[in-house]
């Protein structure tokens, strides 16, 4: 017995022999018995992971012989998708993509249909492991909005009259930058922007007639963008607190050599109350001298249908 057990083993160590093929998490990776790894080490050479989420929410406010102010019957829908992949090694390397959708649709029965959140991100970040919680990163911003947005007002004849204020690509955003960057495990991240650019890109020009503006997020009007280097900094936080609350903080500041820092902060917080059903807070702040000197604010409470996959 014991001298068949030794001719198995001498047998293969001479020749070599491959083990089952390791599938997870839709990775494949075929390896030699003679390599499998003590514990702690990881087979897998890449990973992928992703996550999609998606609300609805519906609101609608009715009158009827209504004796205080103007009646205004309106239907409000707001719908979310944000959409994450991870791919990375386990290691070192790891490579993430984000996508959050925003688009709400505000209806006035007896005057105007306007979208009142318009807001699309996609941020792509390439990390390389130097130390422990200390990465290189090269990370991506891209915003825009899809459909056209209006500014209304009243003529003197009392019928409202809509402005173009924005537009698809009208203005397009991309922050791209090279630098540094420490993560929190399970909490967040932040990167320096060491060396950034910005590229802002204006294609519908019906903006600067119908505004009467001479610059717009300071692209003048004989031009269809600016591209502009700078410093920039973004702080990530994405945790996720007693399997009910999620809190979800993305600030962005850019500093262009010449001109003061700008800055965009979207701060979400969800509390699930059961599978499919979740109330939110989404706080908004928007800060560019060019656009405007005063703080923008925008803050939406809602309550709606919401599923992961």
């Amino acid at each position: 017995m014991l001298s068949g057990i030794g001719v198995v083993y001498a047998f293969l160590g001479c020749f070599s022999v491959f083990g089952q093929e390791v599938i997870w998490r839709d990775t494949v990776r075929l390896v030699r018995l003679n390599e499998i790894p003590g514990d702690g080490t990881s087979l897998i050479n890449l990973r992928f992971a992703q996550v999609l989420e998606y609300s609805l929410n519906f609101s609608t406010l009715f009158f009827l012989n209504w004796q205080h102010e103007k009646n205004t019957d309106q239907l409000t829908i707001l719908q979310n998708i944000r959409y994450q992949s991870v791919l990375d090694n386990n290691r070192n390397f790891k490579l993430s993509n984000t996508f959050v959708h925003n688009l709400g649709l505000q209806v006035f029965f007896d005057s105007v249909t306007w979208f009142q959140m318009d807001d699309n991100t996609l941020d792509t970040k390439l990390e390389i492991l130097l130390h422990r919680n200390l990465s290189y990163t090269f990370a991506s911003n891209l915003n825009s909005r899809i459909f056209n947005g209006y500014d209304y007002h009243a003529d003197p004849s009392g019928n409202p009259v809509r402005r173009l204020n924005s537009a698809f690509l009208t203005p397009l955003v991309w922050t791209f930058s090279t630098g540094l960057g420490w993560s929190w495990p399970r909490f967040g991240n932040i990167n320096f922007g060491i060396s950034s650019a910005r590229l802002t890109v204006v294609r519908d020009k019906r903006v600067y007639e119908e505004s009467g503006t001479n610059g717009f997020y300071g692209v003048p009007p004989d031009k269809d963008h600016l591209f502009e280097y700078g410093l920039s900094m973004h702080l990530l936080v994405d945790a996720e607190f007693k399997k009910r609350i999620h809190w979800i903080c993305d600030m962005l500041l850019f500093k262009n050599y010449n001109d003061p820092i700008d800055m965009v902060l979207k701060n979400l917080v969800d509390v699930r109350i059961n599978k499919f059903l979740k109330t939110s807070i989404q706080t908004r702040l928007f800060y560019e001298e060019r656009v405007s000197k005063n703080l923008q604010v925008e803050n939406l409470i809602s309550v709606g249908f919401f599923f992961s996959l």
